[in-house]
């Protein structure tokens, strides 16, 4: 896993490779300006917390979105406790491991 000081490294490469390029711009009151120095370092921190966070974090994210609903958890767990059927239950735990599975831990 790379540091913070690594992602930092490479967003200022690929930045300024697209700065070199085609230019970075900003709009303001429906003007196209080119970004200052300052804009240019904030781009490059945030863009290298984006990516720490989504190295450290993503597959967090990813299982957030692939989790069975809660009202699926709900009503396949009234099902087995209530009404003493476990089919439901039994489906929602079977999804609920593959999303695990496929979203390991890093």
């Amino acid at each position: 896993m790379a540091t913070l000081e690594e992602l930092k490294s490479t967003a200022r490469s690929e930045l300024q490779e697209l700065r070199d390029g085609e230019g970075i711009f900003k709009l303001v009151n429906n003007q196209r300006l080119e970004i200052t120095d300052d804009d240019f370092e904030q781009m490059i921190l945030d863009k290298a917390n984006y990516d720490f966070d989504e190295q450290n974090n993503g597959y967090k994210y990813e299982r957030q979105a692939a989790y069975p609903s809660v009202v699926e958890f709900i009503e396949a767990y009234t099902e087995k406790e209530i009404g003493e059927d476990s089919t439901k239950w039994d489906a929602y735990v079977v999804k609920y491991n593959q999303v695990r599975t496929d979203n390991p831990k890093p």
